[in-house]
Parts: structure tokens; sequence; C-alpha cells
């Protein structure tokens, strides 16, 4: 695998990657005294100490993970991850708006997204957000053209060809298609993130009181 390794003072980034390189490169590089290790949509970017490890030592050992992950591509190793997703209305502001783009009717949209692999790319913008993709061919789904002052937490949105979760709330443009009940980020957890970088991610259709009895909020 021969692949664009950009560097700079204390890091560097590794381009042009898929979703499933992304997760096997981030998950070899635990351990091999980084900094931070920090997956992107299609990249991997690694820092470190500069008092203990030169650049030219770190592209060397960045350019010997990428070749052994070529040679020994990492097993799926994550345990998957169910949400319990709610498409009710009152929670999929922009179902319509988004199976219209997809071409299908609005009712069939809660089990073509619940019928996909989706995987966790990456997590960013909010702690906890998760960026998930699959390999179904989605048309580009635009940002909304009048964002929303409040998103509620754990509001699922499609943008692009990702489908984003929301961790906390607040304002937000994806087009928004359900909520779900589960708590994406604690930050008193011992791994205050839900999600990983490479974890299969299953939804779950739940009704409108079973995610309140969940979620612990009035219906």
């Amino acid at each position: 695998m021969t692949l664009p390794i950009y560097c700079a003072d204390d890091w560097l980034m590794i381009r042009s990657l898929g979703p499933d390189q992304v997760a096997g490169l981030a998950q070899a590089a635990q351990g091999q005294g980084w900094e931070d290790v920090v997956p992107g949509l299609d990249s991997l970017s690694l820092s470190w100490n500069p008092a203990e490890r030169s650049l030219e030592t770190a592209r060397a050992v960045a350019e010997a993970l990428v070749a052994q992950a070529d040679a020994d591509p990492a097993e799926g190793t994550l345990p998957p991850v169910t949400l319990h997703i709610c498409y009710d209305a009152v929670w999929a502001h922009d179902a319509e708006i988004v199976a219209e783009l997809l071409g299908i009717a609005t009712d069939v949209l809660p089990h073509w997204h619940a019928a996909q692999d989706w995987r966790v790319a990456m997590l960013g913008f909010q702690p906890g957000f998760g960026y998930l993709v699959c390999d179904a061919h989605i048309p580009e789904i635009p940002r909304l053209s009048d964002p929303r002052a409040h998103v509620a937490r754990g509001s699922v949105g499609l943008l692009g060809q990702i489908c984003g979760l929301y961790p906390h709330a607040g304002p937000g443009g994806w087009p928004i298609i359900g909520r779900i009940a589960e708590t994406l980020f604690d930050p008193q957890a011992a791994s205050p993130a839900l999600l990983t970088p490479g974890q299969k991610v299953r939804f779950e259709r739940v009704d409108g009181p079973t995610l309140s009895r969940l979620t612990g909020e009035p219906a």
C-alpha cells in the first residue's frame, strides 16, 4: 500500500484511506508510543513527543505501520453496538426531505436506514459525535438551508453520504430522521465515548413510549 504521508514538526497524517483502513491502522497504532491517534474520514493523524522521537523516526514508524497493516490486515475485534432509534415524526423532522432525495417513500425510510451495515468512521464536531458510513450508494444530502437553533440529544441525521449522531443538545444543520435512546458521551465513564472508530453499528427501531422509557424522559 503506497499512501501519501504528510509530516509537520510533531505530527503526521496518512491520507487517502478507506474507512476500514482508517480503523485498522488506528488499532494497530495503539501501543506504538504515539501521543495521539486521531482517525479521520479518509485519514489517520499521529502525534508524538519531539523530545522522544524525531520526525524522521516518526515517519519511518508510520511507514512500517502502513506496510504491516497491508501485509497483515487487522481483524475487526471491536464488539458491535446496537442503538435503539425512534423514527416517529416528532423526532424525524426532515424524513420527507431525505426520503425524496433517496428516491423512496417516507414510510420506507426507517427500514432503509436500519437495514444498512453502518460502521463508525470517526468521532468529531462534539465529544462523542459519531460519523457513520455504509457501503450503500447515498445521493448527496445537503445541509439544511436554515439550521436549527436546537437539536435534541441523540438526534440522528444524514448529511452528504454520512449518518451523524448528536451526543448533546444544541444547534445543528443536519437533516434529522430520528432519535436514539443511548448516551453517546458520558464524561464520568471510564470510556466516555460510547462509539469507537471501526465499530459496527446496528439500529433497532423502537416506538415513542419505548424511547421515553429508555431515556427516562417524558413522552
